[in-house]
């Protein structure tokens, strides 16, 4: 149940840095600051970690594949 919600909450976190990327590169006016750069590099670790903890729960059988192709 634990490794759902992190799944969740970091999605979430995922999707506030690229809005929050975008927002300071419009504000900036496309001239490419290193708050942009930081906040996508944010973006790109939150993304790792989702994957790792994604992987890691179909790995620990915590989470389960139930698509219909895939038996």
């Amino acid at each position: 149940m634990w490794l759902k919600i992190i799944i969740v909450v970091l999605f979430v976190a995922n999707l506030i840095a690229l809005g929050s990327a975008f927002v300071t590169l419009i504000t900036d006016g496309g001239k490419g600051g290193k708050r942009t750069a930081r906040l996508l590099l944010l973006r790109v670790s939150l993304a790792a970690l989702l994957l790792l903890s994604v992987i890691y729960g179909i790995w620990s059988g915590q989470l389960n594949v139930s698509a219909p192709w895939s038996r």
